[in-house]
C-alpha cells in the first residue's frame, strides 16, 4: 500500500473516537427529556410544598446506593409518562385532586410536568410542558401511591407530636405508619434524638399530642424517686408550690382501630423546668367609678405571658404588667365612662387561670356651665385642634418610658399651689357657653399666672412642649403607666428625661390653651385613662405584696 494512504487512514482513525464523541453529544441535545437515561435529575415538589431531588450523579459516601435509588426513581417515572393515554382534556372529577409538580433536568434544558392525584389509582392525570393531558395506567398510579413522596396524600401519615407550652419534644422513638390506599400500612421516616433536652413546664404539667394517643404511660422522676407512675389524665395529682426539675419517661400507643388511618408507638424521655404557679392579687376589693386598683402577680415565668380579661368591659383597656421587684403588676382603671357594679377579672399565666372580683361603687358627676370668648373657642378647641392635640398625645400617653418598677411612693401632692382653689373636679362635665359639653379629665386650680407648678410625686419627665388644646404643657410617669399632666402652664423649667421628686418645681400657672380664666389643670392617667387623684392625696396606694 502506498505510504502515504497510510499515513492519511491512520489520520482518520485517530479522529474517529472524537466524531463518535461529538455525535453521541449532539444526539443526547435532541433527546427526549422523557428518556430516562438523558436525565442527570429529577426534583418533586409534592402538594404541601415538600421537596423530593433525585440525581444519579451523587459523589461520597452512599453514593452508589442512592445513584442506585435515584436512577429506578426517575425511570419509574419516564416510563409512567410514556405508558400513559393522551385525553382531550381534563376531567371535571380531578378538579379535588392534588398537584405534584416534577421537574426534570437534562444536559441543556428542563421540562416541567404536573401530576394529579387521589387516593384512586384510576383517576391519576398529568400535563406535560405543552399542556396535552394523559391519563396514567391504574398499574403506574398504584406504584405512585405506594412511594414516599405520596406520603401526603394520606392523612395518617401525619404523625404525632408532643408539644410542651410552644416547644416540640423530639422522641427518643418513633414508629409509625400510615394506612395506604389499598388497605395495607406504610412506615414513615421520623426524626428522633439520642440526647434529653430540657423543657419548661407549668405547674399543671400540662402537654398536649395534635394525635391523641389510645395509651400514655408517664413515669415523672424528682431526682432518683419516682413522684409519679400512672397515665396521663391523672397527672394532676402532683401538687408543684416551688420550681422543680423533673425527668419525664412517656410512653404512648396509637393502636391500629377502624376509622385510623395511622398507628405507632413512640418513648419520650425529656428534663423539665417546673414553675411554680403563678397567683394574682387585687390591691382592694372596692373602689369608686373614677379610681383604679392594682393587680400583682407573684411567680409569673418570665418568658410567659399575662392574659387578661374583664367582664363587664373597661371600653378596650388592656392592663401592661411591669416587672416590680419579685412581682409583676398592672393598674387597672375604671373610667367616669364605665357603669358601677360588680366587675370580674380573668387572668391566665403558664396555664394557670385565676378570677378577681372588683366592686366598683358609683360616682355621680355634676354640671357646671364655664363661659369662654368665642375668639379663645376658635383658637384653642375646634375640631383641628382636638384631632391635633390626640395625634401628639395618643403616643404619649400611651407609652412606657418606666420599663421596670414604680417610682412613686407615699400620698400624691396636688401639683398646684396650696392657696389655689378648684374651678373644676375631676369627671365634672363641663357646658361651654350653654352649648358643648366635655367631661373634665383632671382637676383645674384657679391660680394667678406665675405660681409654681410642682410634681405630684416622684417620676421622670417624659413630655414639655405646647398645643393649642392644652397650652404649655409637662407629663412626668410615675411607674406602672401612671402618669401626671399639667396644662395651661406659662412656661416650663423641666425637660424630657428630668427625674423630679414630690414637690420638685416644673413649671409656672398661665393662661394658655382652652381656659376661661389664669389656672393650672393637673390630670392623673393610667396610661390614657383620666383616674380621680382625690383618694391618692389622702391615703398611698396599697402595694399587696403576698
Amino acid at each position: 500500500m502506498n505510504p502515504k494512504l497510510k499515513a492519511v487512514i491512520f489520520i482518520l482513525l485517530l479522529f474517529i473516537p472524537t466524531y463518535l464523541a461529538a455525535a453521541a453529544y449532539i444526539n443526547s441535545q435532541d433527546a427526549s427529556i422523557e428518556d430516562s437515561r438523558t436525565v442527570i435529575k429529577m426534583s418533586i415538589q409534592d402538594p404541601d410544598g415538600g421537596t423530593y431531588v433525585f440525581s444519579p450523579e451523587n459523589e461520597g459516601e452512599n453514593a452508589e446506593k442512592l445513584n442506585r435509588e435515584a436512577a429506578s426513581e426517575i425511570a419509574f417515572l419516564t416510563s409512567l409518562n410514556k405508558n400513559a393515554d393522551e385525553q382531550e382534556a381534563m376531567p371535571d372529577a380531578i378538579a379535588d385532586a392534588r398537584t405534584f409538580t416534577v421537574t426534570y433536568d437534562g444536559f441543556n434544558r428542563s421540562s416541567v410536568y404536573e401530576y394529579y392525584f387521589t387516593e384512586d389509582p384510576g383517576a391519576a392525570f398529568f400535563k406535560d410542558p405543552e399542556g396535552k393531558i394523559f391519563k396514567i395506567t391504574s398499574e403506574d398510579a398504584s406504584a405512585f401511591l405506594c412511594k414516599d413522596y405520596a406520603a401526603c396524600l394520606y392523612n395518617g401519615s401525619v404523625y404525632p407530636v408532643l408539644t410542651i407550652g410552644s416547644a416540640t419534644v423530639m422522641p427518643q422513638q418513633l414508629d409509625w405508619r400510615y394506612q395506604l390506599f389499598n388497605g395495607t400500612y406504610r412506615p414513615l421516616e421520623t426524626e428522633t434524638t439520642p440526647d434529653m433536652h430540657n423543657y419548661r413546664m407549668n405547674a399543671r404539667l400540662s402537654m398536649s399530642f395534635n394525635l391523641e394517643p389510645d395509651v400514655i404511660d408517664i413515669t415523672v422522676y424528682d431526682g432518683d424517686n419516682i413522684i409519679y407512675k400512672d397515665n396521663y389524665a391523672n397527672l394532676s395529682q402532683i401538687s408543684i408550690t416551688e420550681q422543680k426539675q423533673l425527668r419525664f419517661h412517656i410512653e404512648a400507643k396509637w393502636y391500629e382501630v377502624d376509622g385510623k388511618e395511622g398507628q405507632g408507638e413512640a418513648v419520650y424521655d425529656f428534663m423539665a423546668t417546673v414553675n411554680a404557679p403563678a397567683s394574682f392579687y387585687l390591691n382592694t376589693t372596692t373602689i369608686t367609678n373614677g379610681e383604679f386598683c392594682m393587680i400583682t402577680v407573684k411567680d409569673k415565668p418570665d418568658d410567659a405571658d399575662i392574659l387578661f380579661t374583664a367582664e363587664p368591659d373597661l371600653g378596650g383597656f388592656v392592663p401592661t404588667f411591669v416587672e416590680d421587684g419579685e412581682y409583676y403588676r398592672a393598674l387597672i382603671p375604671v373610667n367616669y365612662s364605665n357603669p358601677a357594679g360588680i366587675y370580674t377579672f380573668t387572668l391566665s399565666c403558664d396555664g394557670v387561670t385565676q378570677e378577681l372580683i372588683l366592686n366598683v361603687a358609683e360616682y355621680a358627676y355634676k354640671e357646671a356651665s364655664m363661659t369662654v370668648s368665642q375668639s379663645v373657642i376658635d383658637a384653642t378647641r375646634t375640631e383641628a385642634t382636638l384631632a391635633s392635640y390626640d395625634e401628639i398625645m395618643a403616643p404619649v400617653a400611651k407609652s412606657l418610658n418606666i420599663a421596670t418598677d414604680h417610682l412613686f411612693e407615699g400620698t400624691f401632692a396636688t401639683g398646684a399651689p396650696d392657696t389655689a382653689q378648684i374651678r373644676a373636679g375631676y369627671g365634672r362635665i363641663r357646658v361651654i357657653n350653654g352649648g358643648a359639653s366635655y367631661q373634665n379629665p383632671g382637676v383645674v386650680y384657679m391660680v394667678s399666672e406665675g405660681h409654681e407648678v410642682t410634681a405630684v410625686n416622684h417620676g421622670v419627665v417624659i413630655y414639655v412642649g405646647e398645643t393649642d388644646l392644652s397650652g404649655v404643657t409637662v407629663v412626668v410617669e410615675h411607674g406602672l403607666g401612671l402618669k401626671s399632666w399639667y396644662k395651661n402652664l406659662s412656661e416650663a423649667v423641666v425637660e424630657v428625661g428630668d427625674t423630679v421628686s414630690r414637690g420638685d418645681l416644673l413649671a409656672y400657672s398661665g393662661e394658655t390653651g382652652f381656659c376661661d380664666m389664669p389656672c393650672v389643670q393637673v390630670d392623673l392617667t393610667v396610661f390614657d385613662v383620666p383616674v380621680c387623684p382625690y383618694s391618692y392625696q389622702e391615703t398611698p396606694v396599697l402595694f399587696n405584696n403576698p
